[in-house]
């Protein structure tokens, strides 16, 4: 599995009834800035990629997505987002102790 960092700008939700089998269907779809290292130095590409269902409530921000790859429908392996960790934002200090 792979990590890179993954920036959620909006979580498109579509949906509708199949036409094959009548069922309800629902698909979000992150439009995102993908950061990468390559062999050249970073790479920055923009696109979309559908969020499992699990993660179809990610508000916009950075994250630290975890690809892997996964069969379509169609029967095309393609990557899929496993799990999304915030990305680069502080956490709490302890306080210093004030008593000496």
């Amino acid at each position: 599995m792979s990590k890179q960092k993954l920036t959620i700008l909006q979580v498109v939700p579509r949906g509708g009834i199949s036409k094959r089998t009548n069922q309800p269907w629902e698909i979000h779809t992150a439009q995102c800035v993908l950061e990468q290292e390559t062999s050249e130095g970073k790479q920055i590409l923009v696109g979309t990629i559908n969020l499992p269902n699990a993660l179809k409530d990610s508000q916009p921000g950075d994250y630290l997505a975890e690809f892997a790859l996964q069969q379509s429908m169609e029967g095309k392996l393609e990557p899929r987002i496993v799990s999304l960790v915030p990305f680069g934002r502080p956490t709490a200090k302890p306080a210093a102790n004030a008593s000496a």
